[in-house]
């Protein structure tokens, strides 16, 4: 596991822990990602294998990523980002973090996630394959 105090960018620190409920709840209703009850939140977030939570300098959630899964195969899911924050190089940044502690922790593990259509190429420059559909954008994997 990495040190909590580690940052990166523009003074972000990274936790290695899901977000708090209310802060999980508020960013995906942000995000467009709908509406949670704390009921439903709580034990998603308990589920997390791996988290990274990124905060502000005034402890502000900015993002936060996580795995579910188990030791043969992960999904990565909700990787959110701040609106503000996008294009800043935090979700890269979160994203790397986690894929080395998969790497660590998880070293036979084959990752698999589903992103939103357009962000592929974001992926793909973090060794994800695109799987083609017609309906959605593409699951993508990293098998080992």
């Amino acid at each position: 596991m990495q040190d909590d105090s580690d940052q990166a960018v523009d003074g972000i620190r990274f936790e290695d822990r899901p977000p708090p409920v209310a802060d999980f709840i508020a960013m995906r209703a942000e995000c467009g990602w709908g509406e949670l009850s704390p009921g439903l939140a709580g034990p998603a977030l308990e589920s997390s294998l791996l988290a990274i939570t990124a905060l502000d300098a005034d402890g502000r959630i900015a993002g936060f990523v996580r795995a579910i899964g188990d030791p043969l195969y992960l999904y990565i899911q909700d990787a959110i980002i701040a609106p503000e924050r996008r294009g800043s190089g935090l979700g890269n940044a979160m994203m790397q973090r986690l894929l080395a502690r998969i790497d660590a922790d998880f070293p036979n593990a084959h990752v698999m996630l589903m992103c939103a259509k357009g962000r592929e190429g974001f992926y793909a420059r973090l060794g994800f394959e695109a799987r083609p559909s017609g309906k959605f954008g593409p699951g993508m994997q990293r098998l080992r």
